[in-house]
């Protein structure tokens, strides 16, 4: 489990007529849960998933929100879809179940000492993928293109598509921070710290606008409740935060201020947003699906069409307008509406429920933890809290997926450590204390 969340996002097949990368990560993803599964029946190893006394309401929602998605499945007019998914998404009944299977094996199988180096891990791996994403801007990925980005001139990396390479770019920088803060050692801090750089360079150049205000939240959130109160921490930080702010000014100025544009309509369109001056394209016409897929919600209360199939209700994709042209609209820009429209709101609520649990438990164990793992169980939060944020303006998918559910199983696991550890009157030495690679 361990070298699947790092090795993921450098799973790809790159050769063959037309690489799409979501459909080999799929397969990955599949050969991975299906081995670990035989693994843990043929070995009868399924005592070790029995979740803790207090994390049973959480798998518990889990397990409903996976019971409300199979039901939406048998009542799928296109059944085969809802169970694979679309053949260039697949979010089917079969990726949704791998998603809870790895939860449950980060929850459960990563031990306490892999459990210290798979951020680490997850840092360095993001260095790889970030370098490759800014070489691919300035046109000089080596690795050959699907037939849909080969005349794209911007930054996906191995994604398929730059609002997925977004999200991605948005966990891996929040999850660095917190070990980036408690890195003692000066090579360390370096090596952090750059890991940082590159990955914010990579989601400027994804042009990802809800990657840009999920990673804000993220880290406006690191700083209120982490850097504000540690003295020690400002001078780190605020490095950290002066490059960044240097990178974006260079950048902005060699690419003739096109990033300041893309960061200032985020403003501009929520400004128009709030004062009902819209014209449908806010958003890259994000709030014009919105706005016809309301109305869907209500349709599809309570089972949803089926797992994937949000391109065969979307109205518009049978009846086009001006507005579309010959744009197959076959996500709802909001992995919310997603949910409910193709899952039905009862398991929208679940899930909802699912991650209120979660954060739950990470903010009660971070109120008993002590010294730097506080500002792990900080940082684990601000990744799940930038992501969810991220979210609203695009939709999960398969090479992203797994690694937020991986690192929702982990919050769960080490909250539930330090809770027990409080609980029990157990001091022991805290992950990360004396941070090493």
């Amino acid at each position: 489990m361990y070298w699947f969340i790092i090795l993921f996002p450098l799973l790809i097949y790159p050769w063959g007529f037309d690489p799409y990368y979501t459909t080999t990560k799929a397969n990955y993803l599949y050969i991975f849960v299906l081995g670990t599964w035989l693994y843990i029946l043929l070995k009868r190893k399924y005592p070790i998933l029995k979740p803790d006394k207090g994390d049973t309401t959480a798998i518990g929602a889990l397990l409903l929100f996976l019971t409300l998605i199979e039901i939406s499945t048998a009542f799928s007019p296109n059944s085969y879809t809802s169970v694979y998914g679309l053949i260039d998404r697949k979010e089917g009944l079969l990726s949704f179940f791998c998603y809870f299977s790895v939860f449950l094996f980060s929850y459960r199988m990563i031990n306490e000492r892999q459990l210290t180096k798979v951020i680490p891990g997850i840092a360095f791996v993001s260095m790889i993928v970030s370098a490759y994403g800014i070489l691919q801007h300035y046109q000089l990925d080596f690795l050959p293109r699907n037939s849909a980005m080969r005349n794209y001139g911007g930054t996906y990396t191995f994604f398929d598509n730059p609002n997925f390479f977004g999200s991605y770019l948005v966990l891996v920088l929040l999850i660095t921070l917190p070990i980036y803060l408690n890195a003692a050692a000066k090579k360390y801090s370096i090596l952090y710290f750059s890991s940082l750089c590159l990955a914010f360079v990579a989601l400027l150049f994804s042009n990802t606008r809800s990657g840009y205000v999920g990673v804000f939240c993220g880290m406006l959130f690191i700083t209120a409740f982490v850097v504000v109160k540690r003295k020690h921490l400002w001078k780190k930080w605020a490095a950290l935060i002066v490059s960044m702010i240097i990178l974006l000014t260079l950048i902005n100025v060699t690419e003739n201020g096109h990033y300041g544009k893309r960061i200032n309509s985020v403003v501009k369109e929520s400004y128009n947003v709030a004062t009902n001056q819209t014209t449908g394209h806010e958003g890259s016409s994000r709030f014009y699906i919105w706005i016809r897929s309301l109305p869907l919600v209500k349709e599809y209360f309570w089972v949803g069409s089926g797992p994937d199939s949000f391109e065969f209700v979307f109205p518009d994709n049978q009846d086009k307008g001006e507005f579309l042209g010959s744009t197959i609209v076959d996500k709802a820009h909001n992995e919310y509406l997603q949910i409910a429209i193709t899952l039905g709101t009862p398991a929208l609520m679940t899930y909802l429920l699912f991650l209120f649990f979660i954060l739950k438990r990470a903010f009660k164990a971070v109120k008993l933890a002590q010294g730097n793992e506080k500002i792990i169980l900080y940082g684990l939060t601000a990744t799940i809290i930038g992501y969810l944020v991220q979210a609203f303006f695009n939709i999960s998918t398969v090479p992203v997926a797994p690694i937020f559910w991986s690192i929702l199983g982990m919050t769960l696991a080490r909250s539930s450590k330090v809770i027990n550890q409080a609980k029990n009157n157990i001091r022991e030495p805290y992950l990360y204390e004396n941070q090493s690679a």
